[in-house]
């Protein structure tokens, strides 16, 4: 049996043959084991080739996928408020507001010589009576619950030493007293006095505001 194997050996053209084959083969499988780095790109991927499993998990970012593809996630708490940021400068003042109504309180005046002539006044005022150092004037409306001012005046030269001037309302209110005459809360006395605090006449202003 031997013997007639022998008598039977391949050609040197079969041996070649194998050869190239073997190394043939061989190639292809150095390539499919050994590639070089970084030499698989996208053209040799197939569709559909990279499945989930073999992709690492948490390996992708929001930047790998198309916009849209990956939702929002909720607004999460708000923070803590921050410190307070310090103090600005002051603005330049702004422009200045409309005039506000007119008030409704009222002065009326007068200013009397000491003869009792009324030489200025504000209006609607007139002399009732006038005896040595007391003056009653009209004012022509209640001014019992009113401020009544009198000061000493200058009127026809009147600068000599001289004494107080008091005003106050007559009709014998709690706010003056009774007249002897134009005893109404419309009329007020004018009292006026010479050094040494005696009763004289003497040029005055009197004013009543509200």
């Amino acid at each position: 049996m031997i013997p007639r194997l022998l008598r039977h050996r391949p050609s040197p053209a079969l041996v070649v043959a194998c050869l190239a084959l073997l190394i043939a083969l061989g190639g292809v499988s150095y390539a499919a084991t050994a590639l070089p780095r970084n030499s698989v790109g996208t053209a040799q991927l197939r569709n559909n080739a990279v499945t989930s499993s073999k992709v690492r998990n948490h390996s992708l970012l929001r930047a790998d996928f198309k916009s849209g593809q990956v939702p929002r996630g909720p607004a999460g708490p708000a923070g803590p408020a921050g410190p307070a940021g310090p103090t600005g400068a002051a603005g330049p003042a702004g422009p200045a507001g409309p005039a506000g109504p007119a008030g409704t309180a009222s002065i009326k005046w007068a200013l009397v010589k000491a003869d009792a002539t009324i030489v200025a006044q504000s209006g609607g005022i007139t002399m009732t009576s006038h005896s040595v150092g007391n003056y009653i004037l009209d004012f022509g409306g209640a001014i019992n619950t009113k401020l009544i001012l009198a000061s000493a005046g200058q009127a026809a030269g009147d600068t000599g030493a001289r004494g107080p001037v008091s005003a106050g309302p007559c009709g014998g209110t709690p706010e003056g007293s009774v007249c002897p005459s134009g005893n109404d809360t419309s009329h007020v006395r004018v009292q006026t006095f010479n050094a040494g605090d005696v009763g004289g006449d003497r040029a005055f202003y009197v004013a009543v505001v509200g």
